[in-house]
């Protein structure tokens, strides 16, 4: 028996809401494990304490985090010239405020120094971050700006393959969010080899993720 459409988009909106609360938490617990955040969220991190240390400007990772989002939303509508995207501001705008609730609300105490306590923060983190993330892709509602991002460098690099693109990517914030660690004098900051692997294994987990997301998904969105 199919759903009605208001009942489809409910439950897709649950879906959708609960990827990026899970985002917020993985994204968190990452940064709490100290062994490597992703890409962007080492950006986020490490750019919140430039404007701490540097200028003296206290801001959220939330904030950053949506003020990071908000340029590379603007670079892709200005490369496509269309306003659809828009509509990402509202996985942009909550994904920010969930940073914020987890860092500030929830795990604002929360900072381990054993080590196999972060390894452990380390493996629940990417596992979250990628169900958050694999959570809204499988709706069908607005992403992140990062994928469109990917398809503008490999149209521009004439890159054929998309992990390869994103790849790109990935390691460009990493060197971004060093600059930013050492101008703050934090060193590398939020960057560690956990970044690295996450740059890695990030994308195929989100795939296998999304595979079995799908299954159990199209019978409650149909």
């Amino acid at each position: 028996m199919k759903l009605n459409i208001t009942t489809n988009h409910v439950i897709r909106g649950l879906v959708y809401f609960l990827g990026i609360i899970m985002t917020g938490l993985g994204v968190n617990v990452l940064l709490r494990s100290a062994l490597g955040a992703g890409a962007w969220d080492t950006v986020i991190f490490n750019l919140r304490a430039l404007f701490k240390n540097n200028f003296n400007i206290d801001v959220t990772l939330g904030t950053v985090s949506f003020m990071i989002y908000l340029i590379v939303l603007s670079y892709v509508m200005w490369y496509y010239k269309k306003l659809k995207f828009l509509f990402v501001f509202i996985p942009m705008f909550g994904i920010a405020l969930a940073i914020d609730f987890w860092d500030i609300i929830v795990l604002s105490n929360f900072h381990p120094e054993d080590l196999w306590i972060r390894a452990i923060l380390f493996g629940v983190g990417v596992f979250v971050l990628a169900l958050g993330l694999s959570s809204i892709l499988v709706t069908k509602y607005p992403a992140m700006v990062f994928d469109e991002l990917t398809l503008i460098l490999m149209k521009v690099l004439h890159i054929k393959s998309f992990f390869l693109s994103r790849m790109y990517i990935e390691l460009f914030a990493i060197v971004l969010a060093t600059l930013f660690g050492f101008i703050s004098n934090i060193g590398f900051g939020a960057v560690n080899f956990g970044s690295f692997l996450l740059a890695l294994i990030i994308g195929p987990l989100i795939q296998f993720q999304l595979k079995y997301l799908t299954k159990i998904t199209t019978p409650l969105f149909n």
